[in-house]
């Protein structure tokens, strides 16, 4: 028996009060509460979470339900609820795979990699004729961004009208006012992806509300010098920060700052745009982990915090934006056309080197995004068309609240 089989086996199942016991073929244990089983039944009436049609509610449970019965299998158990005889039957792997336990649920958070300018000579790359056909390397794929942040693509399309293909295999595109925006020098310019200076790595848009996720980057037209891709992972960087000035750290993961944008209507139209919105720099989850990243001085509004804590801001600032601009920490591409990047703008800050403005033809890069929900829906997506079967992974949910 497989390792995997043995630990959706189940050896035994005990009522204890108001949960239920089980013990597994790997001697794990799983305690479930009874309410929470209860809630939980799949049957043909209480239906499933999955498509949201059902006949349960939480109203209808006894608030000290109880477990009157268990009938146990190795594949399944059986329980008859106290208060009104109501069967439900449970899969063991199901069970397994939904265990609550402070170990189960740590082995089902997925990990980061974090990286820093050492990863230069060993970015994940990914052929895109190959991940366009092949299901298994799309994953793959998709799985380096999880990992690194980061996936770099080669022999992409190099025309604005095939660029939809790559952003297909991430996910649906993301709809905003930007919509596919081509970057390229121009003479004027409401926007600083369209100059040919230098830029330090950052975040792109961090005014909105819900940020923007996976950036999908192709370059149709490489600068003749210059225009060089920069690259920071966030999560190294905060990391880092975490480990040096711990008040820092705090100070940016709980306090949250304005950035705002004033679009022009060059790029979007007669009415222009004004985006505003409030969040920390540093985003923790629950357990206290770095799930995302927000860091574009050039977007920072006036500070709109405690006077006591401005000074101490902008210390924890200058120090977060040391670390962010430090070569030590950045791996730099110089990409061709037909090349590109994947990477997760609430994650890995992202640059270039300037390039000369008076260039024929002139540099050309495609941006589109796809949002984090559609991108982890995809990775979710392949794994059942591939028979992955398991746990499923809890993935970081960014800027998200």
């Amino acid at each position: 028996m497989s390792e995997r089989s043995t630990a959706i086996t189940i050896e035994d199942a005990q009522i204890r009060v108001t949960e239920l016991e089980i013990r597994w073929g790997d001697g794990h244990e799983s305690r479930f509460h009874a309410i929470w089983l209860r809630h939980q039944c799949e049957c043909s009436f209480c239906g499933s979470s999955l498509n949201g049609v059902r006949g349960i509610r939480v109203r209808d449970i006894p608030e000290m339900v109880k477990p009157e019965d268990v009938t146990v299998g190795p594949d399944e158990i059986e329980v008859v609820w106290s208060h009104d005889g109501h069967r439900s039957r449970y899969q063991a792997e199901w069970l397994r795979n939904h265990c609550y336990s402070g170990t189960e649920r740590q082995a089902r958070r997925h990990r980061p990699t974090v990286w820093d300018s050492l990863l230069t000579g060993s970015v994940p790359i990914a052929d895109f004729a190959k991940v366009e056909t092949n299901p298994a390397m799309r994953l793959e794929m998709l799985e380096a961004v999880c990992d690194y942040g980061i996936c770099r693509i080669a022999d992409a399309p190099t025309t604005a009208e095939d660029g939809g293909r790559l952003v297909a295999l991430v996910g649906a595109q993301r709809q905003t006012n930007h919509g596919s925006f081509e970057l390229s020098a121009k003479d004027e310019v409401d926007n600083v992806g369209d100059t040919s200076v230098a830029l330090d790595p950052h975040v792109d848009e961090p005014y909105r509300l819900s940020a923007i996720g996976i950036t999908v980057f192709q370059v149709l037209q490489p600068a003749q010098g210059g225009g060089d891709s920069t690259l920071v992972d966030g999560f190294e960087v905060a990391r880092r920060l975490r480990e040096d000035a711990p008040e820092a750290f705090q100070l940016l993961a709980k306090t949250p700052i304005t950035c705002h944008r004033v679009e022009g209507t060059q790029n979007v139209g007669r009415s222009g745009r004004r985006y505003a919105s409030r969040l920390p720099v540093i985003r923790l989850d629950s357990d206290g982990e770095v799930v995302g990243v927000r860091l574009n001085e050039r977007q920072i509004a006036p500070l709109d915090i405690d006077a006591a804590l401005v000074e101490p801001y902008y210390r924890a600032l200058r120090r977060i934006l040391e670390l962010a601009y430090d070569p030590d920490l950045t791996i730099t591409l110089k990409l061709g056309a037909g090349d590109g990047l994947l990477f997760n703008n609430q994650r890995v800050l992202h640059g270039r080197t300037g390039f000369g403005a008076d260039q024929s033809p002139k540099r050309s890069v495609l941006t589109r995004s796809v949002d984090l929900d559609d991108f982890y829906s995809t990775i979710r997506v392949l794994k059942s068309q591939l028979g992955e079967t398991g746990p499923a992974t809890v993935y970081g949910q960014g800027m998200a609240g």
